[in-house]
């Protein structure tokens, strides 16, 4: 496994892709290289995950889910996480409709059919070309796998500009915007 910093919120890992489970959330599983996401986004937005990994026929067959790098995601009540924690992720991920910043690929919450608030937010992370049920071989995430930032975060601000990722190519997946890389997959909604 290889990562590269890229700027300050995104990092590129080629190789050591390996679906696992989630800590803390029995049956779901994840490629590894989003671990320290998983971790950040619980602290900072006490998510709590209902789907990861899946290749089961609700999740498009050329989406994120089948690939390991998207997540299914509702407040965790029981962690004091709210709607509003969600929404706040979601509008940090994609601050504006269907553009989501590096490293998302495709951000489903309010304005997009069967996601949003009350019922939940999908996150998947852009990566290389690869079939379901195959890790990527390339995978953009916010922390490089294995840190652990000890710090809470800065708020992330929605204005905030980034650096472009490099484009790793894809087939039929949209044009990507300045800072999201073209990906695999025929279409953005899992």
């Amino acid at each position: 496994m290889r990562s590269t910093k890229l700027a300050p919120k995104l990092c590129e890992t080629t190789g050591g892709g390996k679906f696992v489970d989630i800590p803390g959330f029995p049956g779901e599983r994840i490629d590894r290289r989003l671990l320290s996401d998983v971790r950040w986004l619980q602290r900072r937005y006490s998510i709590f995950i209902t789907d990861g990994y899946s290749i089961d026929p609700v999740h498009s067959w050329n989406g994120e889910h089948p690939v390991g790098l998207a997540l299914d995601i509702v407040p965790n009540k029981a962690a004091g996480g709210s709607w509003a924690d969600i929404t706040r992720l979601a509008n940090w991920a994609e601050p504006r409709q269907n553009n989501p910043r590096a490293p998302f690929r495709w951000v489903g919450y309010d304005g997009d059919a069967g996601h949003g608030r009350g019922h939940h937010l999908h996150l998947s992370w852009n990566h290389s070309m690869t079939k379901p049920k195959r890790p990527a071989p390339t995978v953009y995430t916010v922390h490089c796998p294995g840190s652990s930032p000890s710090a809470p975060a800065p708020e992330p601000q929605p204005t905030e500009p980034e650096a472009p990722a490099p484009s790793t190519g894809g087939y039929g997946a949209k044009k990507p915007s300045p800072v999201t890389p073209e990906t695999g997959g025929v279409q953005a909604p899992h």
